[in-house]
């Protein structure tokens, strides 16, 4: 068997160790200079349960736990080295990462002729099978301000840096295709591993069977692709919510579903509020906004709009100020239809307490159809517990393809549409709790084949008897082997302090309800045994 091995260029977007047996060790490799990234030494109080006292040092130490953490979830006898560093990375992009170098026909019982990722080809393998370089490159942006706490607590403004990494380390230990989606062709003409589960519903085909036509019509056919691994589907049916739909119920000419993007804001959308008949939200085209459709100044059709659903388009101003404005004006909804084409139809950002009516977001295209069939249009959501949200009706987890094609993005993440919200998907929501749920992220590794953790978090060798991972990806177990390197941190020298800061913070976890009384027992047990004299 002839082992071949191909370098990459292009990354996917968005300290202290005790590690146990068989669990994979993942280390950081800071690549910055002195004084900036992970080395940067501006003064910082410690927050949510990060002990770091400059910015730098809790950069590294949110990056070690995030390390830590897939360390515990994932079986490896090999070292993953990781390259780390900050830049400023272009406007709305958080972080980017993935495998720097590929392998194929490296290890009898693989698929032939297929890319590995590094770090999952030296799991397979059991050994480094490029010593001296590292296996995954990230970078994450200058340019955000993050929020650096290991708790999960992030406060209005501000990104959680924990499951931004989360997530890019996630697409550097296999989270990705080496397919370019655009121009339809795979790595050096060779399929990879990811994109053998890879499946198009219209096509009725694999990518690997496809021609290059064929995947370059794939990578555009949004909510028609999906992964195919038995584990994500099972996954998906385990943790996805009943499937929920946007639907024009009247006129008959354009009734149907129609994708949607929901808001972050006001009332979650659904079917008993977000139900009744559009009509478009006028008002003055000013300097706020120079369209008269733009729901940027007051609403001057109240009288139409009051307890309606009202239309607006994207543009000028944020979504907050529209969607408040049609709430002013009565309306008991709100539509936001883009003002370019492309699908999907993202989410609605910003916040504003004070707006309590939904808000959907649609396509151009489908808020034209809209349109042109005004007055007399009825809209409705409907919810059918038969199906599941982002996955097709097999119950298979839908793949983002997005049209035009997102370099990166497309192809190599969940669909935006998934619901509840999942920490690959190509952006980062502020639901997401990485650092005790990563839901069916393992799930699509352990397909690619990686060895998920059948047992607890361990602290040293002792094993705590609280899973690593379980089948929909909760890391409790997880979660406590790597905060004991929080704590080995924070405590310096002091054995005392490091007991006292393990077995509060598996108090908290208890009271919280994350483990039970014998898992608490059994995890000040493993404490009580660390560090022992």
């Amino acid at each position: 068997m002839k082992t071949s091995v191909l370098a990459l260029t292009a990354a996917v977007t968005l300290a202290l160790s005790a590690m146990c047996a068989n669990a994979g060790e993942i280390i950081p490799v800071v690549t910055d200079d002195p004084g900036e990234g992970y080395n940067d030494p501006t003064a910082v109080a410690p927050v949510g349960g990060n002990p770091g006292t400059t910015r730098g040092e809790q950069r590294r130490i949110v990056a070690q736990f995030a390390a830590d953490l897939w360390g515990a979830v994932l079986q490896s006898d090999v070292p993953v080295y990781v390259g780390a560093q900050f830049n400023p990375l272009g406007p709305n992009v958080l972080g980017s990462a993935g495998a720097t170098f590929v392998f194929s026909d490296f290890a009898p019982g693989i698929q032939a002729d297929t890319w590995y990722s590094s770090a999952l080809a030296d799991a397979i393998a059991g050994s480094d099978l490029n010593p001296g370089f590292t296996d995954i490159g990230s970078q994450f942006s200058s340019d955000f301000t993050f929020y650096y706490g290991l708790d999960g607590n992030t406060p209005a403004g501000q990104v959680n840096f924990l499951d931004v990494v989360m997530h890019e380390f996630g697409h550097g230990l296999g989270f990705q295709n080496f397919e370019n989606e655009a121009a339809g062709t795979f790595l050096s003409g060779r399929k990879d591993i990811y994109s053998v589960f890879t499946y198009d519903n219209t096509a009725a085909k694999f990518w690997p069977a496809m021609t290059i036509a064929e995947r370059q019509a794939s990578a555009l056919n949004y909510g028609k692709v999906v992964f195919t691994g038995a584990s994500a589907s099972a996954g998906a049916q385990a943790i996805l919510g009943d499937r929920t739909a946007f639907k024009v119920t009247a006129p008959a000419s354009i009734a149907g579903e129609y994708e949607y993007g929901t808001a972050g804001f006001g009332a979650p959308i659904s079917p008993a509020n977000f139900n009744g008949t559009v009509v478009i939200a006028t008002d003055a085209a000013d300097a706020s906004g120079p369209s008269t459709t733009d729901g940027c100044s007051p609403i001057t059709n109240g009288a139409a709009v009051a307890g309606k659903i009202a239309l607006m388009d994207r543009g000028t101003c944020g979504f907050v100020i529209k969607v408040k404005n049609a709430q002013n004006a009565g309306a008991i909804g709100a539509i936001i239809a883009d003002n370019a084409p492309g699908t999907p139809p993202p989410g609605l950002g910003g916040a504003d307490p004070t707006i309590t009516i939904p808000s959907i977001r649609v396509t151009l295209a489908d808020g034209n159809t809209i349109k042109g069939k005004l007055p007399g249009v009825t809209v409705g959501l409907t919810v059918d517990p038969t199906k599941l949200q982002g996955a097709d009706d097999a119950g298979r987890p839908r793949l983002f393809m997005p049209n035009p094609v997102q370099g990166g993005s497309s192809g190599s993440h969940y669909d935006t549409a998934t619901f509840p919200n999942t920490l690959m998907e190509p952006a980062i929501n502020s639901d997401l709790l990485s650092t005790l749920d990563i839901d069916i992220t393992p799930n699509l590794l352990k397909d690619t084949g990686w060895t998920l953790n059948p047992g607890g978090g361990k602290i040293g060798d002792c094993d705590t008897g609280v899973p690593a991972v379980t089948n929909v990806g909760i890391i409790v177990g997880a979660h406590i082997q790597a905060y004991n390197n929080v704590c080995l941190t924070g405590a310096g020298n002091s054995r005392a302090k490091y007991m006292r800061c393990m077995n509060d913070h598996i108090q908290s976890l208890y009271a919280d309800g994350l483990i039970t009384r014998n898992q608490q027992v059994s995890a000040r047990t493993c404490v009580a045994r660390f560090l022992q004299p």
